[in-house]
């Protein structure tokens, strides 16, 4: 452990008196506080400093201003948590960081904002790691490349401005895992421990037309309380029927979200694009896709379902399926119901078709996705959600989230 300090003009106590639990109390929650450094600022080179220092377990917190990272940041197990994410706190104008799983500690990105034009945040690491945690930082989404790229399952993204300053429709929210479907999936309460899947909730975003996110090859996503506004979700299917390998988006959730149109100025030809595998699609708000003076941009599906079919059905990851072996009928098929609102493509929201960039057009695709079969309008094989908010999610630290307690306890 560690020794007490004993001067002549101390007086000595009784070991018992040492040991006392008010004496010992006081004693850990100083120690639990040198898991805790700060940068000397917010430049690159002063972080990079202060995450060498720290421990897994660690947190590093960082001052307001207004810095550049350039260099670029990676860091794993350690908690790198700003001063906030207005313009009044810890501003990054340029340079990306990395977010490594680790093995025994999450990895936490909180509290700042990216202003810059380049990618800005990558999540990295094994699905089997601790989980990498992005929440209440204002990411500035119109830029050359992927603002945000997570190519691990198991993470968390909460409380977060994902905003798009020029409306786009890049790919500029990406999570590209690279698993295959050849393990069980983990739908909703499946995800017993909460750190398999990846769950995007209480976030906002605004102004990015095709993919907020783009749920490709093996992502495993749970879409949850966001607020869309002019904003929507697309999810790929796989090989040998789509763009992407590994049999695109293992399987995805998307529930209580509120989508909102804004703009007359640019179309949104959907809300939801999904394209291969299975999942949940229940209890959102749902405006009209259409531009809201009704002519600018008509006739827009809220709900989009589609596939090429280069082979009699079922095709292998096609909508509703739920394994890599396709299966007639698929025992898990796509759940659409309680969704409410405005949308009016037909009383679930939902348009079937083919898909004009997957690698083949599907001129029958009614007759490969069909309801009832392909999906349906209610719970049929009782999926239930994991727990909401989730457990990394809560607490009241200055980043919006509660801190893990340090792993290891030093004096410094």
């Amino acid at each position: 452990m560690f020794a007490l300090p004993v001067q002549s003009s101390i007086r000595r106590r009784p070991l018992a008196k040492w040991l006392a639990p008010a004496f010992l109390g006081a004693c850990l929650t100083s120690l639990s506080q040198a898991g805790t450094l700060t940068a000397a600022s917010c430049s690159q080179s002063d972080v990079a400093a202060a995450l060498s220092s720290a421990n897994t377990g660690d947190t590093v917190r960082v001052p307001s201003g207004t810095c550049s990272w350039s260099g670029g940041l990676s860091y794993s197990g350690v908690q790198l948590v700003g001063a906030g994410s207005s313009t009044g706190g810890t501003v990054i104008t340029s340079g990306m960081v990395t977010l490594n799983k680790h093995s025994s500690s999450i990895t936490r990105l909180s509290g700042f904002r990216f202003t810059g034009s380049d990618p800005h945040i990558r999540a990295a690491g094994s699905a089997s790691g601790r989980p990498y945690v992005i929440d209440n930082n204002y990411i500035r989404a119109d830029v050359s490349g992927q603002a945000v790229k997570l190519t691990a399952n198991g993470g968390l993204m909460h409380h977060n401005q994902i905003t798009a300053v020029n409306w786009t429709n890049a790919d500029v929210f990406n999570t590209i895992t690279s698993e295959d479907w050849s393990q069980a999936p983990t739908f909703g309460a499946d995800d017993a421990s909460g750190e398999r899947n990846i769950y995007i909730e209480d976030n906002t975003f605004t102004n990015i037309g095709e993919t907020a996110p783009d749920g490709d090859m093996g992502s495993r996503l749970v879409i949850r309380y966001n607020t869309y506004v002019d904003s929507s979700i697309v999810f790929h299917g796989g090989a040998p029927s789509d763009s992407s390998l590994n049999g695109g988006t293992r399987h995805f959730e998307v529930y209580g979200n509120n989508f909102v149109r804004s703009s007359n100025a640019y179309a949104m030809n959907k809300w939801i694009w999904v394209r291969g595998g299975t999942g949940v699609i229940a209890n959102n708000t749902i405006a009209r896709a259409d531009s809201p003076d009704g002519y600018s941009y008509p006739n827009k599906p809220e709900i989009r379902l589609s596939l090429a079919c280069p082979t009699s059905y079922p095709v292998q990851y096609q909508v509703g399926q739920s394994s890599a072996s396709p299966q007639n009928p698929p025992p898990r098929p796509l759940l659409i119901f309680g969704n409410t609102g405005a949308g009016t493509t037909d009383s679930n929201f939902v348009s079937v078709n083919s898909s004009d960039t997957a690698g083949g057009s599907c001129g029958s695709a009614g007759s490969y996705i069909q309801k009832g079969r392909d999906y349906v309008a209610s719970n049929t094989w009782g999926w239930k959600p994991y727990t909401y908010p989730h457990p990394l999610a809560g607490g009241a630290d200055s980043g919006g989230a509660a801190l893990s307690p340090p792993q290891n306890l030093r004096v410094n």
